[in-house]
């Protein structure tokens, strides 16, 4: 069974969340509105059962399934996500710059 950790905003940003495969934890940042953090808690838990090798892939399947159980979460989590060092953050993981 996997861990959910809430962690405070600085140990965790720019990211709303991490999932750690070693540690079979998901880390999801405590300062979100809860229904935020329920579909970052969801996106990342299910991070750690998939196997997909294509990044792209596996975020489209991870925040497909928060959205199917946190709808409210998802949406407003790409309204937050519009913030200028969220875009930067995306940007670079985009073009390999973060992990």
């Amino acid at each position: 069974m996997a861990d959910i950790v809430y962690q405070k905003k600085d140990d965790l940003f720019p990211k709303f969340g991490y999932a750690s495969r070693d540690r079979k934890t998901a880390y999801v940042r405590e300062d979100l509105p809860v229904c935020v953090r329920d579909f970052v808690a969801l996106h990342e838990l299910y991070h750690l059962k998939d196997r997909a090798g294509w990044r792209i892939w596996r975020e489209i399947k991870a925040n497909a399934h928060g959205a199917l159980h946190q709808p409210v979460g998802f949406l407003a989590c790409i309204f937050m996500s519009f913030q200028p060092y969220r875009l930067r953050y995306y940007w670079n993981r985009l073009i390999g710059f973060e992990e």
